[in-house]
């Protein structure tokens, strides 16, 4: 997957489905320069997928 911005930062599946991939970015103390070619940097970017990601599975004491 092809993203608009320099620094991908953590990827994670998400939806009722877990059919919908989230992806960071990072942009806090990235370069001007790059911000200026990459002005999406810091977003989260979404995309459906065929193959269904795991659900997190959270520590209990």
């Amino acid at each position: 997957m092809a993203v608009p911005a320099q620094c991908p930062t953590m990827p994670c599946f998400g939806g009722d489905d877990l059919k919908t991939l989230y992806l960071t970015s990072a942009r806090h103390g990235r370069p001007a320069a790059e911000l200026k070619t990459y002005p999406h940097s810091g977003y989260v970017f979404s995309m459906r997928v065929d193959v269904p990601g795991l659900p997190v599975n959270f520590f209990q004491d």
